[in-house]
């Protein structure tokens, strides 16, 4: 079982909003291998830049110090490493700033498991039908 994190954004004009995003705590695999497509896909600009501008200072720096491959490939698999554990703190962070707001928690053992039990638990917005204590139908 994983943990998820809902985010819902905020709506202050009552307008249709999308459904809830859920994000997996911890280590994100996506993001360890494929760290600039992991952000360009949930649209995170800003850090598909710094992820090849790091990737490519690191390779530069490492070729400048005269370190040899194994320097290399050490040194890029600790990079690797630290994006793909911050990488969901990122995305939670960029969501913050984007208006949605932290909803819930939930266990679950996929994103559209948490996503339906979040929505089971939320209340149901159709209108419930008057109801007559003297219970006929007048």
């Amino acid at each position: 079982m994983r943990i998820y994190t809902l985010h819902e954004p905020i709506d202050p004009a009552g307008e249709t909003v999308p459904e809830p995003i859920a994000v997996k705590e911890g280590f994100s695999w996506p993001a360890f291998v494929f760290s600039v497509i992991w952000a360009l896909w949930h649209r995170l600009w800003f850090w598909a830049l710094a992820f090849v501008i790091a990737n490519v200072a690191l390779g530069w720096s490492m070729t400048l110090l005269g370190g040899d491959q194994i320097v290399q490939g050490v040194a890029s698999l600790a990079l690797a490493l630290i994006i793909g554990w911050t990488a969901n703190d990122l995305r939670r962070r960029i969501l913050a700033k984007r208006g949605f707001d932290e909803r819930a928690v939930i266990v679950a053992n996929n994103k559209e498991t948490a996503l339906v039990r979040y929505m089971m638990a939320q209340p149901s917005t159709a209108p419930s039908p008057p109801s007559n204590r003297a219970g006929g139908p007048w």
